[in-house]
């Protein structure tokens, strides 16, 4: 799986406000608690409609139970980057997290993704979950 990565316009400092970057961090670190406590419905309650969607269709069981199967690095928030309705949460593992702001607020849309040195720049990053 790849992810595209789209930052028009903003620069390299992003769009979001403070308030953008504390509230992606928030559901980065509430996903991350969530995982190593085995909280299946919390760590969902994190990911975005479309992505629980996916995880269930692929793994063919509730989000609950299958968002624990996954083999996902823990590490911490390094750097947080807001572009208007999309953000990507940088980790202390080298793997990244992509978020979108939808009805929910700040959920995350790609987890476990890893820099792709040999793809194409539209797609520069693997993820383990996307939408």
């Amino acid at each position: 799986m790849a992810i595209v990565l789209l930052a028009v316009g903003c620069g390299s400092a992003g769009c979001g406000g403070g308030t953008d970057v504390a509230d992606v961090r928030a559901v980065s670190e509430s996903f991350s608690a969530a995982v190593e406590a085995q909280d299946g419905e919390r760590a969902c309650a994190q990911l975005s409609p479309q992505t629980r969607a996916q995880l269930e269709q692929r793994e063919q069981r509730q989000c609950r139970e299958a968002i624990t199967g996954v083999r996902l690095e823990p590490g911490s928030v390094t750097q947080v980057q807001v572009y208007m309705l999309n953000a990507i949460v940088e980790l202390s593992n080298g793997e990244a997290e992509f978020l979108e702001q939808g009805k929910e607020g700040w959920r995350l849309s790609a987890l476990g993704c890893t820099p792709q040195k040999d793809k194409p720049v539209d797609h520069p990053y693997e993820c383990q979950v996307e939408d």
